[in-house]
């Protein structure tokens, strides 16, 4: 009976279109561009628990992991990095501070598509350093390309840090916050860009663990960011992800699930699972080597007290396209993921945007971790995800729109590799599902 739940309760996408009958013309492999696609919300504030998520970096008690949250509107640009960080330091000269130490952050933008070589006028950067009760004044500072470096610029922006734990400069601590307000008049714009303009987008977290400032690594978006090099940063698009479908004769649906027809569809839970990681274990030292292989039911969950990185959870999943036929056109898909519990009072809904991204690179299910598991290659689609009122045996079935991903891996031949989170802020917020 346990097999047939899980059967019933496994991961589905559907509608694959049918175009001429010609052989696939599967695409040679490219130098990945990580894309963001950043959410539109008119003339409201951006609202943090709807913004794009993405992150980088891994924890340890010497690392910085960082959840990455972006959206806009008519006004400004918002990012907001949420820093899982075990000692936070920073210059107490509030005057004076050197940002080139201390737990600082630094956002890179170029306002053209592809980036360029150097540090050009289209290029600027925003240092933020973190800070106990001090005005933010000197703790904050923007620079412009001058087309060969950077130069201090009085390019207008707002950064509001925050922090949890017990006190900053020695004492123990779970980590910082940095929010970055960008106005698009300090970046020459008369408004938000047009829906589907990209820009380029890099990220840089210098950490502090000591008064000596012991060398530790920097944690870079993306893994090929370079400083003085737009053209290697990311990929920032303006508006979420859209799908034109082609035009196809003949479509007709398939089915990929675990067991259907020996189809193997693997997947994987990283972080905080069902229980926080409450297993008496040192979260610094244990939580991001934590793999949940063969596990039957899954947690997604995040918020913004950073305070609880020990409860965020993601989870992956890998579809293999195989039984699909070559050479046709991607109608449509899209993924089912069946819903029987979650971490909220009782009584108490508490909806969670939960996000699904594509994946470029493979994992392993048996040593799949926080630390180790692949990083978003693109945001696809969202859905409202309620709390669980009447459970049932199989679950509530919740979609997510995955054409797009479903797409490109099928055109370079790949399978379809996917992994969900949520942008949450409120506390209780997990969402628990039956695994493949």
């Amino acid at each position: 009976y346990k097999r047939q739940i899980l059967m019933f309760t496994a991961l589905f996408w559907s509608s694959l279109g049918l175009g001429h009958p010609s052989k696939s013309t599967a695409k040679a492999a490219s130098a990945l561009v990580r894309r963001i696609n950043a959410p539109y919300f008119g003339n409201a504030a951006v609202p943090f628990n709807q913004t794009a998520i993405f992150w980088f970096g891994s924890v340890s008690s010497a690392d910085n992991y960082i959840d990455v949250r972006v959206g806009y509107n008519n006004s400004e640009l918002y990012i907001d990095l949420h820093i899982v960080d075990r000692y936070v330091w920073y210059d107490p000269n509030a005057k004076a501070p050197n940002l080139t130490k201390g737990d600082t952050a630094t956002v890179f933008l170029s306002t053209t598509q592809n980036g360029s070589n150097g540090p050009d006028q289209n290029a600027y950067k925003f240092v933020a350093q973190v800070d106990w009760y001090q005005p933010r004044t000197h703790y904050q500072q923007a620079y412009r390309g001058n087309g060969s470096t950077w130069v201090a610029s009085p390019v207008a922006f707002n950064a509001v840090s925050g922090w949890r734990g017990t006190g900053l400069n020695g004492k123990e601590d779970s980590g910082w916050t940095m929010t970055y307000h960008i106005p698009f008049s300090s970046l020459g714009k008369g408004g938000s860009p047009a829906q589907g303009t990209p820009w380029k987008l890099g990220i840089k977290v210098h950490n502090q663990d000591n008064a000596s400032d012991t060398p530790l690594s920097l944690k870079w978006w993306p893994e090929t960011e370079n400083d003085m090099t737009p053209s290697s940063w990311g990929a920032l698009v303006f508006g979420l992800s859209t799908y034109q479908a082609p035009q196809t004769t003949n479509n007709a649906p398939y089915t990929i699930r675990n067991g259907l027809n020996n189809q193997v569809v693997t997947d994987g839970m990283v972080g905080g699972s069902l229980g926080c990681y409450n297993k008496g274990l040192n979260r610094w030292t244990g939580l991001g080597g934590q793999s949940y292989p063969g596990a039957t039911r899954v947690n997604i969950q995040n918020e913004w007290d950073i305070s609880d990185w020990n409860c965020f959870s993601k989870f992956y999943i890998s579809f293999p396209l195989t039984s699909l036929p070559t050479g046709k056109g991607v109608v449509s898909a899209k993924v089912t993921l069946r819903e029987y519990g979650g971490s909220g009072t009782k009584g108490k809904p508490t909806p969670s945007l939960i996000q699904v991204a594509s994946v470029n690179e493979g994992w392993n299910p048996a040593t799949l971790a926080w630390n180790n598991a692949p990083l978003v290659k693109e945001n696809i689609s969202r859905t409202v995800v309620n709390t669980v009122s009447d459970p049932t045996p199989y679950g509530q079935p919740y979609s997510w729109d995955v054409s797009k991903a479903l797409a490109d891996a099928y055109a370079t031949g790949q399978p379809l590799r996917l992994v969900f989170y949520s942008s949450d802020s409120a506390y209780n917020t997990g969402k628990y599902f039956f695994s493949s």
